[in-house]
């Protein structure tokens, strides 16, 4: 037995309430004014295929992306250091044959720069 068509449109009135409309009537278009309705998703070849070549809209995002201005490096970088002394409390012969990490009995002195 087939169920009656319910004629109501309940779920076109819901998915109208709940959708998302530009206050400003704005249409999202390309970089070069093609009208898109979708620009967060890729075409692809089934769920998680490859994407395709015809994606145009794909395609125009990476170009950008790859061509935008690299900011220059920065020459003289921001950083500190520290001075002092490393001394071993215990000896680790077991671990190394390091000189200053097995001696235990004079401090080496050390110096380290973060940047």
């Amino acid at each position: 037995m087939s169920k009656p068509l319910n004629n109501d449109n309940s779920k076109i009135a819901q998915f109208e309430q709940e959708s998302y409309v530009d206050p400003k009537g704005k249409t999202l278009t390309s970089s070069l004014g093609v009208p898109v309705l979708d620009n967060q998703n890729s075409l692809k070849i089934g769920d998680r295929g490859p994407t395709l070549l015809e994606d145009f809209l794909l395609r125009d995002k990476l170009i950008h992306f790859d061509r935008e201005r690299i900011p220059e490096r920065v020459v003289h970088a921001r950083g500190f250091g520290a001075h002092g002394y490393f001394e071993a409390y215990k000896g680790n012969e077991k671990w190394t044959k390091a000189q200053f990490l097995t001696d235990t009995t004079k401090p080496t002195p050390i110096f380290a720069r973060i940047s």
